[in-house]
């Protein structure tokens, strides 16, 4: 098979704080061939999104060719021009919040002349091709949930049929039946060719899907495995994960996870009968009722815009409750202050970081900002902050030049990082138990920080906190939480303990059906 990619030496440099240097592409050698899937790995901030943007924008030297022809390419619609479709993990980047999902494609067609009725029946058209028919064009994307923004960031690189496909993180918010449709759909594109570069951080799915794989460390290339190497991993996943977790950080950090048998303890949040609606105006939380208790994680499993993230909102006060109750150690706080829920013991980590981040201030300043809003009296102890601050970086791998240095400066996965550390660094005060709320925690985090941050879930749990999670990722949910609540069309329509339901019970309840075996042991609280 002739390459259709091919990246030879190539080098690009950024800078950080003042003028400190972060190379994130470190002479770099890669080749895509025709028909292939090839995964590329890597920490957060090892240069993978980095190394595939060079498509689109001048690298600082090197030599790229696609199909043999030596480009300079400049900006995203240059690189579609020549067939190379990019979905994008930063959404906030990708799409354009205020436009429909057919709008957001309409800007990768060519001319002026389109009607958008012609748009929104040829984004109808795809859709269904692709496997996303749920979704709709008329809809904007602001409306829309984590998870069906990334379906519509992949449409918009599948809908341009491209010669060359790549795909950042795309399976990250998918439930898994919508990942073993993808998959489906790139073996087809595979067969007809296509030359497809998968970046994800699953190392199952890695081995699974990919023909080739190569594995970056500090912006270079460790190591490259051809067909014969990967045939050989998938042999046993479970050893051939370790392996590539090995290339990735230089030494084994696949974390072994026990949920140690931990007895409940007091109802810490009571939701009753709570109502909410979504951004249109549109009910989508109808009257659910749910507890969490000390010392539990309880996830909350259910198909992207189903309600989850419109019911985390209501019980931070992001947004409204319509009606009904939120109370936390039995003090109703149903739209109380961000500020006064906060103080009484409520962490929040959303699946949008952006919201819970500057980005033009420090990482310092980012870490610290619910020390700076919650400290009592008219002093803050400096000293004390910048110590602290030091060893959340150590703690969670964050990759920064400087504590000092904006956020902005940061990859993708190490602003995640900073939000996740500071949400479960926080302590309530003496006598006051922790409720944390994570709404896909490890979301876009590598190998490494993905399993340190389930063992601090864990942790904290055990510390006799209460953990409300919800999580796109099964096996997350699986592993890590005492009971699960199942939501559909915004209504909790089942809740089980984790150790006698199945993967399978979940995922048919996901999508209404409450398995027959099951439904004498299915609570529906």
């Amino acid at each position: 098979m002739a390459n259709v990619l091919e990246m030879t030496d190539v080098c690009k440099t950024f800078y950080g704080d003042g003028e400190v240097e972060i190379r994130a592409n470190d002479h770099i050698n890669f080749t895509l061939k025709e028909g292939e899937i090839h995964a590329l790995l890597g920490e957060n901030g090892a240069g993978k999104s980095t190394l595939v943007l060079n498509l689109c924008r001048e690298p600082d030297s090197g030599t790229i060719l696609v199909g043999g022809e030596n480009l300079r390419l400049n900006t995203p619609r240059e690189a579609i021009d020549h067939g190379i479709g990019i979905a994008y993990q930063d959404l906030t980047k990708s799409l354009v919040e205020r436009h429909t999902v057919a709008e957001n494609i309409l800007s990768l067609s060519k001319g002026f002349l389109l009607s958008i009725e012609t748009v929104e029946e040829a984004v109808t058209n795809a859709l269904t091709k692709f496997g996303f028919p749920e979704l709709d064009p008329k809809r904007k994307i602001w409306q829309l949930s984590g998870g069906e923004k990334q379906r519509v960031e992949i449409l918009k690189a599948l809908i341009i049929e491209p010669r060359i496909l790549i795909l950042d993180e795309p399976t990250s918010m998918l439930t898994p039946p919508e990942v073993e449709n993808l998959f489906a759909l790139l073996e087809s594109l595979k067969s007809e060719g296509k030359g497809i570069i998968i970046i994800t951080h699953h190392l199952e799915e890695a081995i699974r899907i990919s023909d080739r794989i190569t594995v970056l460390r500090n912006g270079q290339v460790v190591s490259s495995l051809d067909k014969k190497k990967v045939a050989k991993l998938k042999k046993s996943i479970t050893e051939g994960k370790r392996e590539l977790a090995r290339l990735m950080v230089g030494k084994d950090t696949l974390y072994d996870l026990k949920r140690n048998p931990v007895k409940s303890g007091d109802v810490v949040l009571k939701i009753e009968s709570l109502t909410v609606n979504n951004d249109m105006g549109d009910q989508v939380v109808n009257n659910i009722s749910i507890e969490v208790r000390e010392n539990q994680i309880l996830g909350l499993a259910g198909i992207a815009g189903n309600g989850q993230r419109e019911l985390l909102e209501a019980i931070v006060h992001w947004r409204d409750a319509s009606s009904g109750k939120v109370i936390l150690h039995g003090t109703e706080i149903t739209n109380k202050s961000v500020a006064t829920i906060r103080k009484l013991g409520v962490s929040y980590i959303p699946e949008n970081r952006k919201k819970a981040m500057v980005l033009d201030l420090s990482v310092r300043e980012n870490l610290m900002m619910s020390y700076y809003s919650e400290s009592e009296g008219p002093f803050i102890d400096r000293d004390a902050i910048v110590e602290l601050t030091d060893k959340l970086i150590e703690r969670f791998s964050i990759d920064t030049p400087s504590p000092l240095a904006p956020m902005r400066s940061l990859s993708g996965g190490n602003k995640q990082k900073v939000v996740v550390a500071r949400e479960l660094s926080r302590r309530p005060k003496k006598g006051t138990k922790l409720l944390l709320i994570a709404e896909n925690p490890t979301f876009g985090l590598d190998v490494a920080t993905t399993g340190f941050v389930r063992e601090e879930l864990l942790k904290v749990r055990e510390s006799g906190a209460a953990v409300l999670l919800v999580s796109s990722d099964l096996t997350e949910i699986m592993t890590l939480c005492d009971e699960i609540a199942v939501i559909y069309k915004g209504e909790i329509i089942g809740r089980v303990s984790t150790d006698e339901t199945t993967r399978e019970a979940i995922g048919l309840m996901m999508g209404g059906v409450i398995p027959e075996s099951s439904e004498s042991e299915v609570s529906t609280q």
